[in-house]
């Protein structure tokens, strides 16, 4: 009779004090270290809806842009490891950066734990209307011809990147014009004041059906989904060409397993709806998920390529 009310009174204590509802309690703040507008915000507000029904709580963007993308990456280093803090970046903050400079306000490993790879932004390379080349052959021709006269502009150390390895592979002159975003580098782009950009297809679809820009060619190793009759740089010669950007979703380093895991589950279910696919998709993203494990892997072996291409192709180091 002891021992039964022994056990009682353990339940009882037990049940005085509170329990914890399962992650997410409340909503959730998706770092994004990039300006409204551009792509990389158009997938992360897509991914934020879907991810938001799918927890039950909302997951609320907040973009802190500048110093590309280091302000963003600093703040998500430094937020609150408690589960409700998450980073909707680039290979940009995590695998180029690294490479571009010497000393770097966070640590791409160290300071994230990684959730889960979203996908690929495929880029082409697209040039004013008025420039007088129909392909890569056709305008390889005319910067070689004219030394100088072509430029090219370009928003973050992707786009440079692209840029400057194309411009080294050619053996050409061009001028390099940088821009504070995509925006602004369009806007000149269409306009005529420079002449050719290596954009994500987010950005350049819309522009190429409208016939503000012409496509000439895809960056990556092979031809887009999106646009399967673009031929890549490789197929017009450049051998080994292969650049494209890429998005990820980390957490601050010591967040709670139960958060970080209950997020990587999360991606993968929203990822696997064809009707977010979809919408990815007319934005020119492809979806290519994985798991935070194989995110890391990933992570790792792309800070390794970032630094070869950009020291190949003599980007200067700050």
């Amino acid at each position: 009779m002891r021992l039964f009310a022994c056990i009682i009174g353990v339940i009882m204590a037990l049940a005085a004090y509170p329990t914890h509802a399962a992650w997410p309690e409340r909503p959730i703040t998706a770092i994004v270290p990039f300006a409204a507008g551009g792509g990389t915000d158009g997938v992360a507000r897509i991914m934020a809806e879907h991810l938001g029904r799918n927890l039950g709580q909302a997951v609320v963007i907040e973009n802190r842009g500048g110093a590309n993308g280091n302000i963003g990456a600093v703040a998500a280093a430094r937020a609150r490891p408690d589960g409700y803090s998450f980073f909707f970046t680039t290979g940009t903050t995590q695998a180029i950066n690294p490479a571009l400079y010497r000393s770097l306000p966070y640590d791409p490993l160290r300071d994230f734990t990684p959730v889960g790879r979203i996908g690929i932004f495929p880029l082409m390379l697209a040039v004013h209307p008025g420039v007088k080349a129909q392909s890569i052959a056709e305008l390889i021709s005319l910067a070689r011809a004219e030394p100088g006269k072509l430029s090219f502009g370009h928003w973050s150390a992707v786009y440079l990147a692209a840029g400057k390895s194309f411009v080294r592979q050619i053996g050409a002159e061009v001028l390099d014009v940088p821009y504070r975003s995509s925006a602004n580098t369009m806007t000149d782009l269409v306009a005529g004041r420079i002449s050719f950009a290596i954009v994500d297809l987010t950005i350049g679809i819309p522009l190429a059906r409208g016939n503000e820009v012409r496509p000439l060619a895809v960056t990556g190793a092979a031809r887009s989904a999106l646009l399967p009759n673009l031929p890549t740089l490789q197929e017009a010669g450049l051998a080994g060409f292969d650049v494209a950007a890429w998005m990820g979703v980390y957490a601050p380093a010591n967040t709670p397993a139960e958060a970080a895991r209950g997020m990587e589950a999360a991606l993968a279910r929203v990822l696997a709806d064809r009707a977010v696919v979809e919408r990815l998709s007319a934005l020119g993203f492809e979806p290519m998920p994985s798991d935070a494990a194989e995110l890391a892997r990933f992570n790792a072996a792309e800070i390794t390529r970032w630094q070869a291409l950009i020291t190949a192709a003599e980007i200067k180091v700050e």
